[in-house]
């Protein structure tokens, strides 16, 4: 018997050394795959000029674009999540963006976190998970539909850009294709109840809640308005600090169409990131050089505001658990289990970060 278990569990540990070894391959071939297409929009050399030719001005304005975004999103989460004090919410808030800024996933890794910080404010399980995914739903949703609407006034001819059906039209049938398939859910979701499973359950549920929040309007929400405007005013910023010109339409359609490459799951998007917004800026008309240097910038600023704030929130968490005794470990809380199983079934935010 005991044999039996020691060659379990040396099959076990084989597994794992496996799959952590394909994971690290895997990151490795994505990691050089990426370099290879920032080198092959522009050269290196044009690229550091680009950077070192920048306005420290418009750089600063980037940077506090993007305190500006985090601010926001500090504003709509309270409205989900009304529950914890004000001190508490916000430092959740913060750590839940730095999550999402260094982890893989984006907007997946920082709902996570946000269930396994709230365990235990007395939410519950089922309405904690609930609550997460509706906030990932609502941001995700509307980001799409900021997407949409970008590539609707392209195709009619109104700003600077592209306006051919290429361009601004694709985008629009994929916003189309992501809102009409998260109401078609939320509807099935809805008549299927008792026969869906647990997950299903759980997504036509945030799907539903965030549905509300749209219904019933409260300021708050204009938090998430505020959170993906300014992240993406954030990115104009950077472009114009390289003194090239680029229309607000068409770069809302390319960091959308950027956002997309963030699929890929790598620590902080690096890399993915990089070669997928530079790749749209020069597709929907900015300069190849300009683009890898702007884009180089907007993302170490967007991975270290989030990631110092959360930082920052942080350190004063784990100083007082350092402090507190240990309590007798009961069960271990699921709602970080069951967050992270109703994360892979919505579709990814092309705005998270």
């Amino acid at each position: 018997m005991t044999k039996a278990k020691s060659e379990y569990g040396a099959t076990i540990q084989s597994h794992d050394w496996q799959r952590r070894h394909v994971r690290m391959l895997a990151t490795g071939i994505l990691s050089v795959a990426s370099v290879a297409v920032l080198l092959w929009v522009a050269p290196p050399a044009q690229v550091i000029n680009s950077i070192g030719d920048m306005s420290l001005l418009w750089l600063l304005a980037a940077v506090l674009l993007e305190v500006g975004s985090c601010l926001s999103y500090v504003v709509v989460f309270r409205r989900f999540f009304p529950e914890p004090p004000r001190p508490v919410s916000r430092r959740v808030a913060w750590i839940a963006m730095g999550a999402g800024a260094v982890l893989p996933g984006g907007n997946f890794s920082s709902a996570a976190t946000t269930g396994w910080l709230l365990r235990d404010h007395g939410i519950g399980p089922r309405r904690l998970v609930e609550r997460c995914g509706a906030l990932l739903c609502f941001l995700t949703l509307f980001g799409f539909a900021v997407n949409g609407m970008a590539g609707a006034l392209l195709l009619v001819g109104i700003g600077h850009g592209p306006h051919d059906l290429a361009h601004s039209g694709i985008p629009i049938l994929v916003s189309l294709f992501v809102i009409g398939s998260a109401v078609a859910a939320m509807i099935i979701g809805r008549c299927y109840h008792a026969r869906v499973p647990a997950a299903a359950r759980s997504v036509t549920a945030s799907l539903q809640r965030a549905w509300e929040s749209l219904l019933n309007p409260h300021w708050r929400m204009l938090g998430a308005a505020g959170f993906l405007w300014l992240d993406m005013a954030a990115l104009w910023a950077a472009c114009r600090a390289t003194g090239h010109p680029i229309g607000v339409l068409a770069l809302a359609l390319a960091y959308f169409v950027g956002y997309l490459a963030t699929m890929i799951p790598m620590p902080a998007g690096l890399g993915v990131l990089d070669s997928g917004l530079a790749g749209a800026l020069v597709l929907y008309g900015f300069s190849p050089a300009a683009s890898v240097g702007s884009v180089l910038v907007y993302h170490a600023i967007s991975v270290w505001v989030p990631g110092l704030g959360g930082l920052v929130a942080w350190l004063p968490t784990r100083a007082r658990r350092r402090r507190t005794p240990p309590r007798p470990r009961g069960p271990e809380p699921n709602s970080a289990v069951l967050v992270s199983s109703q994360s892979r079934s919505i579709a990814p935010s092309a705005g998270s970060r």
